[in-house]
C-alpha cells in the first residue's frame, strides 16, 4: 500500500509543479480579471462533469465491482465487465456533451451569475464549448484508470496527469507569445491535452493484457448494479461540486473574485493531490480486496494506517498556508497582470481555504471505507448535509469579508462533513481509534505548531525580500529555501516528539527507495 501511495504521490508532485508553473503563465497573461474570470469558467466545466461521472461517482461505485470480479472470477470475467460499462458510459458521456453544448448559455447563467454584466457571458459561453469535449476523454481516462488501480497498476494513471500540464506549458511557452487570442488557443490545448491522456492509459491497458473492445451499449443485470450504487454517488459528488459553484457564483459577483479563489484553491489543492487524492486512489481498491477476502481486521489497520499518514502529511502543510498565505500567493505569482494587491487578496482567500485543508484529505481517507462496502448512500447523505451548510454560509460570508468568505464557508462546510464521515463509521464499528493511534496524531499536531511558529518568524525577516523582488524565479527560491528548513525542522520535531522513531522513519524511507 505505502509503495502504491507514494508511486501516486510521486506523480502527482511532478504534476503539481507543473501545474504551477501553467498557473503562473496564465497570471501572467491573463491576469486576475476579467478574461481569467472566463478562462476559469472555461476550464472549470469539464473538470465539474469529470469529478461527477468520472473520479467521483463512477469509480467509487465501479472501482469496489470490477475489483471484487477480479477477485472472485479472474481477470477475463472483469475485463467483460468493463468493456460493457465502459461502452454505456461512452454514449452517456456524448449525449450529456451534446446537451451542454447546446444549452450553453444557461449553463454558464447559473453557474456565474455574475458575468451577467461586464461582457464576460459572450466570451464565456464561447470558450466552453470548446473546452467541453474534454468531458468525454477525461471521463473515459478516470474508467480506464479505475481498472488499471484495480489491478495495483498505479503509474500510467497518475502520468496521465502530467500529460495535461505539459500541453498547457509548450502551448504557453511556445504559441500564446505568438498569437493575440490567448483564451482561444488555452481552450484549444485542453482537448489536445484529453486525447493524449486517453491515449497514456489506452497503451497502459493494452501492455498490461487489458482486453479493450467496444461492446453493444445494453443495460443488463451488472449495469442496473453499477446504476443503483451511482446514483447516490452523483448526487454526492453533485453535491461536492455545487459546495465549489456556490462559492464561485457568490464570488462572480465581483469582477476578479472567481480568479481569486482559483489561484488560491490550486495552493490549497496541493496536499489534497499529494496526499488525498493518493490515499484514497489506493485505499478503495486496497480497502475491498480485504473485505471481499474476510480480513476485516486488516482493512481496519489500513484505514487507520491511512488516516495517520494523511495526517502526518497535512498538518504541517496546513500550518504553513495558515501562517504565511500572501508571501506565498506574492512569491509564486505576482508577474505581469496579476499584482500585489491581488496577491494580498488570494492570500487573505488561501488561509480561509486551509482552515479547511485537512478535512478534504481525511474525507479522501475515510470515504473508501464506505464504498468499499458497496454504500454510497451514507456519504451522498453527509454530503448533502456540508453543503446545506455551505449554502447558507457562502452569500453572508461574501457579503462580510468578500472571496475570503465564500472560501471559509466551504471550510466550515468541510469540517462538518468530516465529522459526519467520522462519527458514522465509529458508529458501524469501521473504524477503531487506539491510544496509540491518538497519541501520535496528537504529536504531530505539536510538531506541526512548532514548525509553523518557526516558518512564521523565518518569513516576517524575509518579507522585504519576497514582497519586493520583481524577479519572480528569485521569490520562488527564496519561497523554496523557506519550505525547505520549515520540512527539516518539521522531521526533527518529529522525531523529537517520538512520532516516529529514527528506525521507523528509516524504515519508510528504504521502503520508498526500493520504488
Amino acid at each position: 500500500m505505502f509503495r502504491s501511495i507514494f508511486t501516486v504521490s510521486g506523480f502527482t508532485l511532478v504534476s503539481r509543479l507543473l501545474g504551477f508553473a501553467r498557473d503562473v503563465l496564465i497570471a501572467k497573461y491573463l491576469g486576475a480579471g476579467a478574461t481569467a474570470d472566463v478562462w476559469v469558467a472555461a476550464f472549470r466545466l469539464p473538470n465539474l462533469f469529470r469529478r461527477i461521472f468520472g473520479e467521483g461517482a463512477f469509480n467509487t461505485a465501479f472501482v469496489p465491482i470490477y475489483s471484487g470480479r477480479l477477485e472472485e472470477k479472474g481477470k477475463e470475467a472483469a475485463d467483460d465487465l468493463a468493456q460493457r460499462t465502459i461502452s454505456v458510459m461512452f454514449v452517456i458521456l456524448m449525449i450529456t456533451c451534446a446537451l451542454v453544448f447546446i444549452f450553453m448559455d444557461p449553463v454558464i447563467r447559473v453557474m456565474s451569475p455574475g458575468f451577467a454584466e461586464g461582457g464576460r457571458l459572450g466570451p464565456a459561453v464561447a470558450a466552453s464549448r470548446i473546452t467541453i469535449g474534454y468531458l468525454v476523454f477525461i471521463c473515459l481516462v478516470a474508467a480506464l484508470s479505475g481498472v488499471l488501480n484495480s489491478r495495483r497498476v498505479f503509474g500510467a494513471p497518475a502520468f496521465a496527469y502530467v500529460v495535461l500540464n505539459v500541453v498547457f506549458i509548450i502551448t504557453l511557452v511556445g504559441v500564446i507569445p505568438q498569437t493575440e487570442e490567448p483564451l482561444t488557443v488555452l481552450c484549444w490545448s485542453v482537448l489536445v491535452s484529453g486525447f493524449l491522456q486517453l491515449l497514456v492509459v489506452v497503451v497502459a491497458c493494452i501492455r498490461r493484457g487489458v482486453k479493450l473492445r467496444f461492446r453493444k451499449p445494453v443495460i443488463d443485470d451488472d449495469m442496473k448494479k453499477l446504476g443503483g450504487l451511482m446514483a447516490p454517488g452523483l448526487v454526492s459528488a453533485g453535491i461536492q461540486q455545487l459546495n465549489l459553484i456556490v462559492g464561485q457564483a457568490v464570488a462572480s459577483l465581483q469582477v476578479g473574485g472567481v480568479a481569486l479563489i482559483f489561484y488560491a484553491d490550486r495552493i490549497n489543492q496541493l496536499p489534497l493531490g499529494l496526499v488525498g487524492i493518493a490515499l484514497g486512489t489506493v485505499l478503495l481498491p486496497e480497502l475491498t480486496r480485504k473485505l471481499r477476502g474476510g480480513d476485516e481486521k486488516g482493512a481496519h489497520v489500513t484505514l487507520t494506517q491511512g488516516m495517520e499518514l494523511a495526517l502526518l502529511f497535512v498538518l504541517p502543510a496546513t500550518a504553513a498556508m495558515l501562517v504565511i498565505p500572501v508571501p506565498i500567493m506574492h512569491a509564486l505569482f505576482v508577474d505581469g497582470e496579476f499584482t500585489a494587491a491581488s496577491a494580498n487578496e488570494a492570500g487573505r482567500v488561501l488561509a480561509a481555504f486551509a482552515l479547511g485543508t485537512p478535512t478534504y484529505v481525511l474525507a479522501k481517507v475515510l470515504q473508501p471505507a464506505y464504498f468499499a462496502r458497496e454504500d454510497t448512500k451514507t456519504p451522498m447523505r453527509f454530503t448533502i448535509a456540508s453543503a446545506a451548510v455551505n449554502m447558507v454560509l457562502a452569500y453572508p460570508a461574501f457579503l462580510w469579508l468578500g472571496p475570503t468568505g465564500c472560501a471559509l464557508a466551504t471550510s466550515v462546510a468541510g469540517w462538518v462533513n468530516i465529522l459526519l464521515l467520522w462519527f458514522g463509521l465509529r458508529k458501524a464499528g469501521f473504524l477503531k481509534v487506539t491510544a496509540r493511534f491518538t497519541g501520535r496524531v496528537t504529536r504531530i499536531l505539536i510538531a506541526s505548531a512548532v514548525m509553523g511558529v518557526l516558518v512564521w518568524i523565518l518569513a516576517k525577516y524575509g518579507e522585504p525580500w519576497i514582497l519586493s523582488e520583481k524577479n519572480i524565479v528569485i521569490r520562488v527560491v527564496l519561497l523554496g529555501a523557506l519550505v525547505a528548513v520549515g520540512v527539516v525542522f518539521y522531521l526533527f520535531a518529529v522525531i523529537a516528539t517520538r512520532v516516529y522513531s529514527v528506525a521507523e522513519l528509516k524504515n519508510r524511507l528504504t521502503r520508498r527507495s526500493r520504488l
